[in-house]
C-alpha cells in the first residue's frame, strides 16, 4: 500500500512565481455539511493555456482578459497539503486556504453543531512542474467522475475533523488580501467508490481506488483506469 503526500506552495497558488514553478493545487468544488455549494470566489493564474488538453475535464481555464492578461482558474480554495495513507477507507487530509466569506459560512455552521457530515460534491486538482521535461503535469485529481461524494471524518458526535482558523493570513505582506486556513479529513461515503489519478511525471500515472462497494454491483463500480 502506497502512501501519498502532496505539499503545495499555497502562496504560489495565489501568486505564481514563473521562475520557481512550485507544485500548486486547488479545491474546485465543495458542497456539503448542510450548506449550499460554495462559490468559486478565488481567481488564480493557470499554468496551462486556455486551449490546453487536460486529463481532468472538469477543470475550466478562462482565457486572458484585462487586467489579468494570462489564463485563470476559479477555485473555492488553494491547497496547502493533500495526503492519504493509501487504504480504501483511510481519511484523505486536506489543508487549504479560502476567502473570508467561505470561512465565515463554515465557522458559523460549525458553531451551530454540524447537522450533517455528508459532502455531496468535492473536487481537487494538483499540478507539478517536471524540471527534466520542462513541462507541467496533472499530479492528482478524481478520475472517472467530476466530483466525489464523501463525508467528514468524525470520531463521535463532537470530534469532527474540521478546523477553520480564527485568525486571517495575508497572502503576501505587500498584498492586502486575507485568507483563512481550513483543515479537514474526508472518508468515503457508504457504498461509494471512485478513482484517484496519481502521476509521477508527464505520461506516467496510475489510478487507485478509494472507497468500497459491497454487493452485486461492486464490479461495475470499479473506477476506469
Amino acid at each position: 500500500m502506497t502512501a501519498y503526500n502532496f505539499p503545495c506552495d499555497w502562496k504560489a497558488g495565489f501568486v505564481m512565481d514563473p521562475t520557481k514553478k512550485q507544485r500548486i493545487g486547488y479545491i474546485l468544488d465543495f458542497q456539503g455539511l448542510g450548506l449550499p455549494a460554495f462559490t468559486p470566489n478565488i481567481q488564480v493564474y493557470s499554468p496551462y493555456p486556455q486551449d490546453a488538453t487536460l486529463n481532468y475535464k472538469h477543470l475550466t481555464i478562462a482565457g486572458p482578459a484585462a487586467p489579468i492578461m494570462t489564463p485563470t482558474i476559479k477555485a473555492v480554495g488553494v491547497l496547502e497539503n493533500w495526503s492519504w495513507a493509501g487504504g480504501v477507507g483511510d481519511p484523505i487530509c486536506l489543508s487549504f486556504y479560502v476567502a473570508s466569506e467561505t470561512a465565515k459560512q463554515l465557522k458559523s455552521q460549525q458553531q451551530m453543531s454540524l447537522k450533517s457530515t455528508a459532502i455531496q460534491k468535492l473536487s481537487w486538482w494538483i499540478a507539478k512542474y517536471d524540471e527534466e521535461m520542462k513541462q507541467w503535469f496533472e499530479e492528482c485529481f478524481p478520475k472517472g467522475v467530476d466530483t466525489v461524494t464523501c463525508q467528514l471524518n468524525a470520531h463521535g458526535e463532537t470530534d469532527t475533523r474540521l478546523h477553520i482558523a480564527d485568525v486571517a493570513t495575508k497572502i503576501m505582506p505587500t498584498i492586502d488580501v486575507n485568507v483563512y486556513q481550513v483543515y479537514m479529513e474526508i472518508v468515503p461515503a457508504a457504498q461509494q467508490m471512485f478513482g484517484i489519478q496519481m502521476a509521477t511525471s508527464p505520461g506516467t500515472n496510475v489510478v487507485v481506488s478509494y472507497g468500497l462497494v459491497v454487493g452485486t454491483q461492486a464490479a461495475q463500480s470499479l473506477p476506469a483506469s
